[in-house]
Parts: structure tokens; sequence; C-alpha cells
């Protein structure tokens, strides 16, 4: 038939998924199999076949309220944080982001809960019985997005919080009619997809932006700030603006904490309490409380009590997202896997830090930024570098990462293979008074992250 991609179809695909073991399974082949064409096995293939899964699924994604969430950095915190205080106001929300940091069901939350394996199974096979029926084939990214909007309406979801994969105007997600889109920053990344210059970038991500629909924009150089509101007022979507409509007035490190004071509108939140002691945090606040106002006003969302807001912040925690355990040592998580984000968190050590003996735990994704990254890493005053391997695919040869490190850093550097021997190595290295920053990929501070809090036990306590 004209417009169908027609293949044949593995074996694996006759069948339904009977565990959570075999979607896992099933999902790397095909990322495999993506790889071997050249095709992005981490973004979007084919938006039609996307749109066209979920029309014969009967469109999932409206049978509940959605916000898009986009962005360089921070969208993966906005989205949880926007999901955080819609759960506040009682209602049941999804949260669908990307990557997880140790479990895989963690990209499709219910009320801030992982989905369950039974029910993410499910899912799967709704989308699989589909391809089955056409023959056709979806990237895992693409799959998972489609199995995530039918898991949140089988949960009868009030609301949807949806992370953008990779740019916005041809990613899967894209499919959604949001009553809110949000873009938190414009910065260079994945740049082979999404564009050279801040413009093109901001093109891309300014693709989720629907007519008459309001859009958050936030902080960006003046040109790509441009090119979003040219994109808004062609459709007529109501524009706020970060330092404008929203803003942090005041940010104060509290230990391994923030507290931060958001101005929304009219309105005044003081003395957010932030469990990270990152700046940038503040700005995720800004933008998930604007989020939530502008859907109050309109009468989507009930109030919440401006003490209860506080306490989603206070309470909630944002894994691998400049989060510190405390012990002997420290240690640093932050899943930083592009170069405007490594150099935030070479800020954090040099300011939280300062003065304590650091060690850089590392492994790199094969990307086009990771000696970008390791450069802006070079910049933290580290006192050493380790790198690993593992765990994530698609690592960067370890040796190659130091041999990389001593171009750019006269910073000792040494390899551990084994990622929980690394862990340890790091650990020794920085001594009882320093502090281990883990990152490089969300995949690696999700393996530590369970490390930090139980190597040593005595020392290693989360606050």
């Amino acid at each position: 038939m004209r417009g169908r991609r027609t293949k044949t179809c593995p074996p694996s695909w006759t069948v339904p998924f009977s565990s959570y073991a075999e979607v896992t399974e099933f999902l790397r082949g095909v990322e495999v199999d993506c790889i071997l064409r050249g095709q992005p096995s981490d973004g979007t293939v084919s938006l039609g076949a996307v749109a066209r899964c979920l029309h014969e699924l009967k469109r999932p994604d409206l049978a509940y309220r959605s916000i898009h969430v986009t962005g360089t950095n921070g969208k993966t915190t906005v989205s949880r944080m926007i999901g955080a205080l819609i759960r506040a106001t009682g209602l049941t929300v999804g949260v669908y982001t990307s990557p997880h940091v140790t479990n895989f069901r963690e990209r499709i939350a219910i009320n801030g809960e992982p989905i369950g394996e039974d029910e993410l199974v499910d899912a799967c096979n709704h989308v699989k019985a589909f391809l089955d029926v056409h023959g056709l084939q979806l990237a895992p990214f693409e799959f998972l997005t489609a199995a995530a909007f039918f898991a949140f309406r089988a949960a009868k979801v009030d609301y949807a919080v949806i992370e953008v994969g990779i740019g916005g105007r041809q990613d899967a997600t894209n499919v959604i009619a949001p009553e809110l889109a949000v873009i938190t920053t414009v910065e260079y990344d994945h740049a082979d997809m999404l564009g050279d210059t801040l413009e093109q970038i901001a093109g891309q991500k300014a693709g989720i932006i629907k007519p008459f629909t309001p859009v958050l924009c936030g902080p960006m150089p003046e040109g790509p700030r441009a090119v979003v509101l040219s994109r808004a007022a062609a459709l007529k979507a109501p524009v706020l603006l970060s330092g404008q409509d929203y803003e942090v007035t005041e940010f104060i490190r509290d230990g391994y904490a923030g507290l931060c004071t958001v101005r929304v509108g009219a309105s005044t939140h003081p003395q957010l309490r932030l469990r990270s002691p990152a700046a940038f945090m503040a700005a995720n606040a800004a933008h998930a409380l604007m989020a939530y106002d502008v859907l109050r006003k309109r009468g989507l969302l009930p109030d919440i009590d401006p003490d209860e807001i506080g306490r989603v912040f206070e309470k909630t925690e944002w894994p691998a997202c400049c989060e510190v355990l405390s012990g002997t040592p420290a240690v640093l998580l932050d899943g930083a896997h592009n170069a405007p984000a490594a150099m935030r968190l070479a800020t954090i050590l040099r300011t939280t830090f300062e003065g304590r003996r650091s060690v850089l735990l590392v492994s790199l994704a094969r990307d086009a930024q990771w000696e970008q990254v390791l450069r802006a890493l070079a910049g933290a005053g580290a006192d050493r570098l380790i790198v690993t391997g593992g765990p994530q695919d698609r690592a960067v040869p370890p040796d190659a990462i130091a041999e990389q490190w001593r171009t750019c850093s006269s910073v000792a550097a040494e390899v551990v293979d084994s990622t929980e021997a690394a862990f340890r190595r790091a650990v020794q290295a920085a001594g009882p008074h320093g502090v281990v920053a883990v990152t490089g990929s969300p995949q690696l501070a999700g393996y530590c992250r369970p490390l930090a809090k139980t190597f040593p036990a005595q020392a290693l306590v989360q606050p």
C-alpha cells in the first residue's frame, strides 16, 4: 500500500511479550537493528509511523490533558517538578522522561512511581500488536512513547507531562495536543540531528509550539529566543518569558541544599528549599511554578496551599541531578552528558566543595560531544580522574578518554574497567574529607547511586 513501510518482521514480533525481561530484550534488539541501518536508536525515525500507531490505538494521548517539555538541559527535572505539583492537587499524573537513572521503568511514572512490570508489558503488547498486523517497525524511543501514552490512558491519569526525546519538531512525542509547552534552554547538543547553530537548534525545539497554546520560554541568547518568539507569533501562541514574566530572585546555597525565592507574575514563593546545591535547579523550579500558575489561572488545576508547594520541593528527590549524598567522602551524582551541563557541574565542584580534594568518576557515550564534555570537566579543578567503561551501552573506550584527558589537563587519570571497582577506587582516592563526582552519563550515576548509599555503609548516608 502507498505510504506503508513494509519489511519482513523478526520472529520475535509474532507472539506477545510474556515478561518484562522480554520487553527490554526486544527493545535492545531493535536498538541494534537501528544502529546497523544507520538510524538513530534513541530518537525518532518516522513521526508518521508513530502517529499511525496511535491512531490505531484510538489516540490514547487524547484521553488526558498533557504538558510538553523540551530544552537542551533541565527538561527531565522540570517535567518531574511539574508532575509533583500536579500530584499535590490530588490529581493523578503520568510523567514520561528519558533516559532513566536506575530502572528502565522510571521512564513511565504514574503518581511518582515507576510503572509496574505487568502494566508495561500490557502497554507494549498493544503497540506490538499494531506493528505485527501492519508489518511496521518503530525505533525504541518511538515504541516506548506509544506504550507510555497507552499506559497513561490505562491508568486513567488526569494529566501527563511529556518530555521530548531529542529536539522537538520531529520527535515522537510531538503528536500530542498539549495545554502548555515549555522550552527550558537552548544550548549546543545533538548537532548532527538538530543543527550546528543555536538558531537551528531553537527551530527544532520551537517545533513543539501549537496554535493558541501558551509556551514558557526559558533563559537563552537573543538569537534562539527570537526564533522561539517568531514561531509562537506565527501560531498566535502566548509566550511567558523567563526573566520577565517569572524569575528566580534569590538563591542561597545551604550546605548540600539550596534556598530560592521565585517570582511568578505578581506572586512570590519565598525560601523554597531544594535538595540540590545547584542554582540551575532553582531555574527549573521557576519553570514548574510558572507552568502550574498558567494552568491554575485557566481553571485547569485547583489551588495549592503555599506551604504545600514548599513541602513538594523540599521532600522530592531529583536523582542524579546535581544530587549530593553526604558522607566521608561526599558523593555528587550528576548525569551531565553535554558540554553546557558539564560546565555547570565544574562550577559546583569549584564552589560548593572549594578546598576539598575532589575526584571525577567518568563514563562517556560515543557522540559528537564527548571530547567537549571532557574539556569542560577539566575546568572543575579536580585532583584525579578515574575512567570506567560501564555500565552504559556505546561507551567510549576508557583508554581513549584517559588519552584525551591528558591533552587538556595535567591532572592524573587512571582507568578501572569494573564500574563498582572504579567507584571504590574513587572513594579511596578522595579520602574521608573529599568528594567523588560521578558524571558523564545518567546510567553511570544511576549505577553508583545505590553504591554511594551502602559503601561504606557507615560513611555514605543520604541526608
